[in-house]
């Protein structure tokens, strides 16, 4: 049996919750008290009515919605309105709630890179348009530490671990921290050693308590580290085309592949409309991230008035397909992720009732 825990494990080290933006809220948003097991998974673009009594009457253990039904902190769970209604509704029929969001829209082979393969692009063209930067092993400082070989050998054997206080996180979870001993060169031929330990700001306090506790006196300094990229993922993509199209053609192509009858074109200021030659795109709303690109067609949900004005002057060919337009077919390829990943013990299948609360009549 798949616990929930081991489930929601595999769903992070899929798409790490690292690469989401810092404003978003994702993860594990709604625990059923444990045990919870999970033999069905449910794949949604919103968590709605109709989604939430689907989950119901299928008898789903964990819904995976792509946005976070939580956003907004809350102060109670009432009936007052209907979000809070769903998620008493999720406890009250032990439901688990999951929210990949960002972390797959920044994810290499995610949803942006799903919303691109709409069109044919050279190869080794295709880039986020903003690269995500993140710590190494998602620590954010370094604590270093000079040892002689016995407190080194003592801390070691003993395991640092042991002195932390009882409270600690990093008691719990010993993969959140890292420790590397480094020998160091001595002009009087004595062995010394420095210790580097890193983890996360908010976790440093916790080990000079363990190293204190551990009889360490010796000075220690304390520094944070720098943030480095990851090429390949990041909010948005572009990218050049194998060949140029036609606006005719790009719209074409947009809605053959997002299954859509009609989408909202804005064709650019004193620009050809038979030469686009680039592209970028971000699923949702894109206006933020595209900004500032400078291509020939710009493929998002939505963008206000005034942004698609500000995109046509500066000579790019805007498609609009709504927001959760750009977002929801991609959930087939994830449900296809997840099979690989979680295996034949969970039935994992795509709402019949989500869809984009606009149409177009």
């Amino acid at each position: 049996m798949n616990s929930l825990d081991l489930i929601v494990a595999k769903l992070k080290k899929l798409a790490p919750l690292s690469l989401a933006g810092s404003w978003d809220n994702v993860g594990l948003l709604v625990e059923p008290s444990p045990p919870k097991y999970i033999s069905k998974i449910m794949l949604t673009n919103d968590l709605t009515s109709p989604v939430m009594e689907e989950a119901k009457d299928k008898t789903v253990d964990l819904i995976i919605s792509y946005h976070p039904p939580i956003f907004v902190p809350l102060k109670c769970l009432t009936q007052k309105s209907w979000k809070e209604r769903l998620l008493v509704e999720c406890m009250e029929n032990r439901i688990a709630v999951f929210s990949p969001h960002t972390s797959h829209d920044a994810l290499e082979g995610g949803v942006n890179d799903w919303l691109l393969s709409a069109f044919d692009v050279k190869k080794g063209s295709v880039r986020p348009v903003e690269t995500t930067q993140e710590f190494p092993d998602g620590n954010t400082h370094v604590l270093e530490i000079d040892l002689d070989p016995a407190k080194l050998k003592e801390i070691r054997e003993q395991s640092l671990v042991s002195y932390l206080p009882a409270e600690s996180r990093l008691r719990k979870n010993k993969d959140i921290f890292t420790m590397h001993p480094v020998r160091l060169s001595s002009s009087t031929g004595s062995e010394q050693w420095r210790l580097r330990v890193e983890c996360q700001e908010r976790e440093m306090l916790d080990m000079v308590r363990g190293l204190v506790a551990s009889g360490c006196r010796e000075k220690y300094t304390i520094t944070p580290l720098s943030k480095v990229p990851r090429p390949a993922n990041g909010m948005g993509r572009q990218a050049e085309l194998s060949t140029p199209v036609t606006i005719e053609t790009a719209v074409s192509k947009v809605k053959s592949h997002l299954s859509l009858s009609h989408v909202s074109v804005a064709k650019a200021v004193g620009k050809d409309i038979n030469s686009i030659e680039t592209v970028a795109v971000c699923a949702g709303s894109g206006s933020s991230v595209l900004r500032s690109v400078d291509v020939d067609l710009i493929v998002t949900g939505e963008m206000t008035h005034h942004e698609i004005l500000d995109a046509v002057h500066k000579g790019s060919h805007v498609i609009l397909c709504h927001h959760s337009n750009t977002e929801r077919g991609y959930l087939t390829k994830l449900r296809d992720k997840l099979v690989v990943v979680l295996g034949n013990s969970v039935e994992i299948f795509v709402s019949e009732s989500d869809r984009d609360p606009l149409e177009t009549v």
